[in-house]
């Protein structure tokens, strides 16, 4: 018995599981001695659970590392399925007890973030593309050639067409052209709606079956005024009686897409259905043009395509039954197990071998290229940074040179590139959002999201992220720079002046940042109003501790309303009072309470002698404004020094609350 323990990130319904369940079931019927069991390094899907039991695979739920890792040693083979995701990197970069390993790329692996690596292929006893596309690959064909005859094959992906035998077409009155997958934009073409709504057919009916972005979708088709022409109907199971209704598989995928060995395709292919599609990714070698269907190169050609297809009904009988015949010989799972099986029979004679990331198993490392990432020191707290760049290789160069250069031309350069990332790069499937939620404390991930958010429009999720990024360790000046920007698209003038405040220190010749400031100060004359602070002819402030306790802290401010309510000149008099740590609306909650105790207690109304105003998050600017107007401070002993520093008011002159009643009602007034 040959015991093969698979390894996925997530156990779901998607593509890469039905594709490994399928493969297992049908090797275990090709051979009987082969058993297959799986991991899945996220929460299982239940429904993915019990299909691959119904296929004879083996669930294992390890209940820890340790528990996983001792699968791992007692398994013959490991078989990991690879699409690019922080969870499986991790998982790769641990440290592994002595196996035979065999990585199968379930992605076309020739655009960011689904890369297929050398650091991939050298990691695998044996690498395996799953589609011709990826296996011609620069990474793979510049492999010395006794390497590459040795570890890496190709293994279409296993469709399991047991799932679409004997399909009926079933009466129908419209001209269907189906779609199953993600409707997303990280995977469908952007102008699907569009390209589709255009082509000129009577009674056409777009029938789109996934999970994603259907309010968009809905949305986009509504402003064409052409909704009627799409019928959305979510995740199907039953693809068979869905199947049965096309006309033609219309599947255009974006330009950057990771589509591989696409299940769906090769199932409708299967049933006789032809696809029109577009060259991109794995799809351009899983579909022969003119012969099991049509490949277009623009969205007219896309609509011209549809409409040729629905006007010869002989022309889809035609390519739909050579589309049968190819999937039929070409495709699915008991195919893909006849050339699997034998990969595992001979990795059986190799000895399990221990391994570790960036060190090639077999070749030298000397014949491997120098990264920058093996000579420039990444600090620990950027490791998600890091790992997100190894995943990527050298396809989106911009990331390593916003984490490591010291040019700031450079640096705004990779920075704009980054900001127009893809969908799919920056927001999709091993995008860089993805690996910020495995790793959110890592200062540069957060950088990078900001960037990408602000380019969409998102300006204030985008803010948040620039702080964020400020926070946890990318203190560049530029992330000031970028979140004055997005604090001044905002107008939150307290943020802009902080930033702009850090970016004089660290740069104070950088010509847009003192720009910008003469434009914050244009801003803040014309909103900070000194009347709504009630300014009478002597201004006193304060600057209270508000984290001390209540009642030290109460006591204190009781005094010193007292001491200004009952000196003679209290009716030309405003106490100040900075919030400093808290809102404007507790700072009025606490302040009512001492008022209240003042007229209890000592049966003193000062708000019928003594003007009261709060000051609220003033920017240094307005600081700037306020300061020549307020005659004194009056220290306190539970005082913010943090706030007092920040107002620049420590050379205002100042008075102890024992020494207001000795100070002369003339020397109140201000001059």
């Amino acid at each position: 018995m040959i015991k093969i323990l698979h390894i996925i990130d997530f156990l779901c319904l998607g593509g890469a599981a039905r594709s490994m369940i399928a493969i297992s079931k049908y090797s275990s019927r090709l051979h009987e001695q082969l058993q297959h069991q799986v991991i899945s390094l996220k929460e299982a899907a239940p429904s993915a659970v019990e299909l691959a039991e119904l296929g004879g695979m083996k669930f294992i739920d390890p209940v820890d590392v340790i528990a996983r890792n001792q699968l791992i040693y007692e398994a013959d083979l490991v078989h990991i399925h690879y699409w690019n995701n922080p969870q499986m990197f991790s998982f790769l970069h641990s440290e592994l007890p002595p196996t035979r390993l065999i990585i199968w790329f379930h992605v076309s692996g020739d655009s960011a973030p689904q890369v297929i690596t050398r650091d991939l292929i050298n990691y695998a006893d044996f690498a395996i593309p799953c589609n011709p596309h990826s296996y011609d690959l620069p990474v793979v064909r510049q492999l010395a050639p006794g390497i590459r005859q040795k570890k890496v094959g190709m293994v279409y992906d296993a469709a399991d067409f047991e799932r679409v035998q004997n399909i009926q077409p079933k009466p129908h009155d419209t001209f269907n052209v189906g779609y199953m997958g993600a409707l997303a934009f990280s995977k469908m073409h952007p102008e699907y709606i569009s390209m589709s709504a255009k082509a000129n057919i009577p009674h056409v009916k777009f029938i789109l079956c996934g999970g994603g972005d259907i309010n968009l979708l809905q949305q986009q088709a509504s402003a064409l005024d052409s909704l009627n022409k799409f019928d959305f109907r979510s995740f199907v199971e039953d693809i068979s009686s869905v199947i049965s209704e096309f006309d033609v598989y219309g599947y255009p995928l974006c330009e950057d897409t990771y589509a591989a060995a696409e299940l769906n395709l090769q199932e409708v292919m299967y049933a006789g259905i032809p696809p029109i599609v577009f060259p991109h990714g794995g799809i351009k070698k899983l579909v022969i043009d003119n012969y099991t269907g049509l490949v277009v190169n623009s969205e007219l050609e896309y609509s011209q395509a549809l409409e040729y297809l629905y006007h010869n009904p002989q022309e889809r009988l035609r390519l739909g039954k050579n589309a049968k015949q190819y999937a039929e010989q070409i495709f699915g799972a008991e195919n893909a197990a006849k050339q699997l099986n034998p990969i595992y029979h001979r990795l059986m004679e190799t000895p399990k071998r221990t391994r570790q990331w960036s060190i090639p198993v077999d070749g030298s490392l000397l014949d491997e290229p120098v990264s920058l990432l093996d000579v420039v020191e990444i600090p620990a707290q950027f490791e998600g940074s890091k790992t997100f760049i190894e995943s990527i290789g050298d396809t989106a160069p911009q990331f390593i040179t916003s984490l490591t250069s010291e040019d700031i031309n450079q640096l705004f350069a990779a920075d704009e590139k980054i900001a127009n990332s893809s969908t799919l790069l920056g927001l999709g499937e091993g995008g860089v959002l993805q690996y910020l939620n495995h790793y959110p404390q890592d200062g540069y991930l957060r950088l990078w999201v900001g960037l990408i958010l602000e380019r969409q429009g998102k300006t204030s999720e985008a803010m948040e992220q620039f702080i964020n990024s400020i926070q946890f360790g990318s203190n560049h000046w530029r992330a000031f720079w970028y979140l004055a920007q997005a604090a001044e698209h905002l107008q939150e003038t307290f943020i802009l002046q902080q930033a702009l405040d850090n970016l004089s220190h660290s740069v104070p010749n950088f010509v847009p940042a003192q720009e910008m400031r003469e434009r914050l100060q244009t801003l803040l004359n014309s909103e900070f109003d000194l009347s709504s602070l009630n300014l009478r002819e002597i201004n006193y402030i304060i600057f209270p501790d508000w984290t001390q306790p209540e009642d030290e802290l109460g006591l204190e401010l009781q005094g010193v309303m007292k001491a200004i309510a009952t000196h003679p000149n209290s009716e030309k008099t405003t106490l100040l009072i900075d919030t400093g740590n808290i809102t404007g609306e507790d700072a009025e909650l606490f302040l009512s309470s001492v008022v209240m105790n003042l007229l209890v207690q000592e049966d003193l109304d000062v708000t019928e002698r003594l003007e009261i105003s709060l000051v609220e998050n003033l920017a240094d600017i307005q600081w700037s404004a306020l300061l020549p107007h307020i005659y004194a401070r009056i220290v306190l002993e539970y005082e913010d020094k943090n706030a007092l520093s920040q107002a620049k008011a420590e050379t205002l002159t100042s008075y102890e609350i024992e020494s207001l009643s000795q100070v002369p009602a003339e020397q109140f007034f201000f001059t």
